[in-house]
């Protein structure tokens, strides 16, 4: 639960601070999803790792979530693969380079960003179920 709060806190503060002159406000969203997305998939995924026979046991749902997470997806046209929580962070993170050479695909972004952040309201909401478990 501290740490969806502090990432919560975190994005607010990131949100209300000035953007320096110059600076993309698409790609400050966009950095600053990342940055969340990261710190909570890592906090969820540890919670689950610290006992995982008992999450499967007990929580089987939130282990589900965690195993969904972790499942490998393809990255590129080579076959690299990532787990799936960072898979996102880099997919979003190359819509963001993308953009920020053309300028013309914003809607790609918003899009990339909707998705992270759905996969990180789940987490955040796991994170307050699992810590909120008496084990």
């Amino acid at each position: 639960m501290k740490t969806s709060f502090l990432s919560l806190c975190l994005l607010f503060l990131a949100a209300c601070s000035a953007l320096k002159p110059g600076a993309d406000p698409l790609v400050i969203r966009a950095e600053q999803t990342e940055t969340i997305a990261k710190s909570t998939f890592d906090a969820t995924l540890g919670i689950d790792h610290a006992d995982r026979g008992f999450w499967r046991t007990n929580a089987p749902a939130f282990h589900g979530f965690c195993e969904w997470l972790r499942v490998l997806q393809p990255i590129n046209a080579r076959g690299d693969t990532m787990p799936r929580a960072s898979a996102m962070i880099y997919s979003l993170d190359v819509v963001k380079r993308d953009y920020q050479v053309s300028k013309s695909s914003s809607n790609a972004v918003y899009s990339a960003i909707a998705t992270l952040l759905s996969a990180v309201n789940q987490a955040t909401g796991w994170i307050m179920v699992a810590t909120n478990n008496p084990h």
